[in-house]
């Protein structure tokens, strides 16, 4: 069975890393005059960091647009509250505030944040006269501005002049602005009752899709009238609804609307945002599980130096894989307070939906489970590729560390973990989306 351990070429370790974490690991591996060992040491030592240093990123959200337009409902949302809950935004406040509010992710508050800035700062001009000045704005949030990663322009189908002004500041600060119209829900309950004839002759989904569409253009015909500056790209304007039940199965613009958000963030950025925003859309599996892929060197390269300097004071290859299926299983929805809040807005059994999970998480399990089920489907994983489960390997790997030039070629450890590792995102993969069809299949919801 050791024979089918293949090495991992250095060019394959290479070519999974950015180019800000290749040119790391070969100041690492060049480190004059140091042994194998030292710079096994070194990478051990970057790369078991690196598995959490997203913990420690930070990611700024903000937020602009009209009184009504969906923007606490939003904010409420995507950080999983309802509107009554603790630390939710206020909703259905029509009197505008001159205050920047952080509203924290309360999973994560030191590494998630979305800031609702005000969509007007009105200064005295004469009498009662009163008007909105850009510059005055600036002056008192521009620093805040800065330090957002992405900024969000809500509209509920008139936008005022003032919300256009911020956006198009925040996009001359090189940040990325997405443009949503965010009650949807509604605005389908009104056509519905305003114009049946519309959906004569349409399926439901065409009908929608059609009606999104026209609200798609009519609200880059609205920036371009008050005057947003360039061309409005389509992929850029999203039709969704705000609500809690919406932005968790992923109705209508959701998942576009979640992958343009983290689009032009970091690697470890986007850690945080799909570690920390619950989404149960079958749309965006594929995005989280891509996301994940890309890190999958670090876990690999962790457990490959450990096998000769321990990760964590624990066994390498098992310690690890363990800590990456609690990161992934997170980040899938598939933990059991997710699958508690799946079943509870599908109106299932929560009991129900975890035995659908575990049996299609342990497929391929021989023996009793015992305390861990993350080794258990481990164990599942490495029993369908043929290979030494995980404590085995950890027992019995033998390394072998050639160096070329400046880099280290990959013990055949990493090898092993990134085939399990692969296999594991993928299995991850296939039981979110089963489960997601299981809790919605003839759901009220």
């Amino acid at each position: 069975m050791m024979a089918d351990r293949a090495d991992a070429p250095t060019e394959e370790i290479i070519g999974e890393m950015n180019e800000e974490e290749q040119a790391m690991l070969k100041n690492l591996a060049s480190t004059g005059g140091a042994n194998k060992v030292e710079i096994l040491k070194k990478i051990q030592k970057y790369t078991a960091e690196n598995m959490e240093a997203w913990k420690n990123q930070k990611v700024y959200v903000g937020i602009v647009g009209d009184p009504g337009a969906g923007k606490s409902t939003f904010i409420n949302s995507i950080r999983g509250l309802k509107p009554k809950a603790p630390g939710a935004a206020e909703v259905g406040v029509t009197h505008t505030t001159a205050v920047a509010t952080d509203y924290p992710h309360p999973a994560r508050p030191d590494s998630l944040v979305f800031v609702d800035f005000p969509g007007v700062l009105l200064e005295r001009r004469s009498g009662d006269e009163r008007d909105f000045d850009i510059q005055q704005y600036l002056a008192k949030f521009g620093e805040k501005m800065q330090q957002c990663h992405v900024f969000l322009v809500f509209s509920s189908g008139r936008i005022q002049h003032n919300a256009v002004q911020i956006g198009m500041k925040a996009q001359a600060m090189g940040k990325k602005v997405l443009f949503v119209r965010s009650q949807f829900d509604k605005d389908l309950a009104d056509k519905k009752n305003d114009d049946p004839e519309y959906f004569d002759d349409k399926t439901e989904a065409k009908a929608e899709a059609d009606l999104m569409e026209e609200l798609r253009q009519e609200y880059i015909m609205v920036l371009k009238k008050v005057g947003w500056e360039g061309q409005v790209d389509p992929r850029d304007v999203f039709i969704i609804s705000g609500r809690l039940n919406n932005v968790l199965k992923g109705s209508w613009d959701i998942p576009k609307f979640r992958k343009a958000m983290i689009e032009g963030l970091g690697a470890l950025q986007k850690m945080v945002v799909i570690n920390t925003c619950r989404d149960f859309s079958k749309a965006t599996i594929k995005e989280r599980g891509d996301i994940y892929r890309s890190k999958v060197w670090t876990v690999a390269m962790a457990t490959t130096a450990g096998s000769f300097v321990p990760y964590a004071g624990a066994a390498a290859i098992p310690g690890a894989l363990a800590m990456a299926y609690k990161q992934y299983k997170e980040g899938f929805g598939l933990t059991e307070d997710a699958v508690e809040q799946l079943a509870k807005m599908t109106n299932k059994s929560p009991e129900d939906l975890k035995q659908f999970l575990s049996a299609n998480l342990l497929a391929g399990a021989r023996g009793p489970i015992g305390e861990s089920e993350a080794l258990a489907v481990v164990q599942a994983i490495c029993n369908g590729l043929g290979l030494l489960t995980a404590a085995a390997v950890d027992q019995t790997i033998d390394l072998i560390f050639p160096v070329i030039g400046a880099l280290v070629t990959a013990p055949l450890a990493y090898g092993i973990t990134t085939k399990v590792l692969h296999a594991l995102i993928s299995r991850m993969e296939k039981c979110a989306g089963e489960l997601f069809d299981y809790a919605f299949k003839e759901s009220a919801v």
